[in-house]
């Protein structure tokens, strides 16, 4: 029953969620595979639909975000054409995120409490979890999420305070 409902309502919705698709990428045969896509997607949760509407709403959404996936892809997939040397907005952005990095890293080094320093080290840089952070250092989880909470807000503050003439 519920793939029925899935089914007939992706039907009938066929030609308004393609012309929406169409509209975003601008190639038939791509929309058409925006729609298969979609589709498929939504079929893995075909047991969770329940009702027309539910179905109709997902379907828009769907193919909406299946849209904006191909749109991301295309974007990432275009050629940098940097053959004459100039700096491009990406190395410029690049230059700008590296010396924020280096910024921080600096703030964590030299500004923060040995403790704050560890907690924010083990979680941000190494992956860690709260859980394997506590059994680490002999201290409850609520704990490790506090240090953690007052090691970003140092370390934002003294990163705005010292960049005040960039922001």
């Amino acid at each position: 029953m519920t793939s029925d409902i899935l089914t007939s309502t992706f039907m009938r919705l066929r030609e308004r969620l393609k012309a929406n698709a169409r509209r975003l990428l601008d190639d038939d045969s791509e929309a058409d595979d925006a729609l298969q896509d979609a589709f498929c997607r939504l079929w893995k949760h075909r047991q969770e639909i329940i009702s027309s509407q539910q179905a109709e709403g997902l379907s828009v959404t769907a193919v909406r975000n299946t849209c904006i996936d191909a749109l991301r892809k295309r974007h990432s997939n275009m050629p940098l054409d940097q053959a004459d040397g100039a700096t491009t907005d990406t190395d410029d952005y690049e230059n700008s995120r590296r010396e924020i990095y280096e910024s921080v890293k600096e703030i964590i080094d030299r500004r923060l409490p040995e403790r704050e320093r560890t907690v924010i080290t083990m979680r941000d840089t190494m992956g860690m979890d709260f859980a394997d952070i506590a059994v680490e250092l002999g201290i409850s989880e609520n704990n490790v999420r506090m240090i953690l909470c007052r090691a970003r807000k140092t370390v934002r503050e003294i990163y705005l305070s010292s960049n005040k003439h960039r922001i």
